[in-house]
């Protein structure tokens, strides 16, 4: 509905307008929170970046939903500190998409002057890592505003 398509009766109460407003807020909050996703592009010293094996094994970059009650760089710093098992901070790169069924990644990226030694890890060239469509493409992007 658009405002000049409104009800009289919403214009003229302003504590029903207020609480219309509210709810609209809200509802907009809780579609972010269900489809925001972040992203993260870690990188060594000599340019290889960390993916993950996923237990079907096909290779992705780290991903994780987010919860929109919290701020979004203080989970990713918390996670990035989590997975690698110490501290770094990351970057936001780019946000990629819209509040939609899809939803929104937020692409991250930190760099390491030393990769971590877990087992679990691989650490793969960005040219030669085979991942899905999405990472290859978020994986560009990275490549991209890396060079500038």
């Amino acid at each position: 509905m658009l405002f000049s398509e409104q009800p009289a009766w919403i214009a003229r109460n302003p504590g029903l307008r207020h609480a219309a407003v509210q709810l609209w807020r809200r509802l907009l909050r809780f579609q972010r929170a269900t489809c925001a996703t972040a992203v993260l592009v870690v990188s060594d010293a000599d340019g290889r970046v960390l993916v993950l094996r996923q237990p079907s094994g096909h290779l992705r970059l780290p991903s994780k939903p987010l919860d929109a009650w919290l701020p979004i760089p203080t989970q990713v710093e918390a996670w990035l500190e989590a997975l690698l098992e110490r501290r770094c901070t990351p970057a936001l790169v780019a946000v990629n998409g819209t509040p939609s069924r899809e939803g929104v990644t937020f692409l991250y990226a930190a760099t390491l002057a030393a990769p971590t030694t877990k087992a679990a890890d691989l650490w793969l060239e960005p040219s030669a890592a085979n991942l899905g469509p999405n990472d290859n493409r978020l994986l560009l992007l990275w490549a991209e505003r890396s060079t500038i």
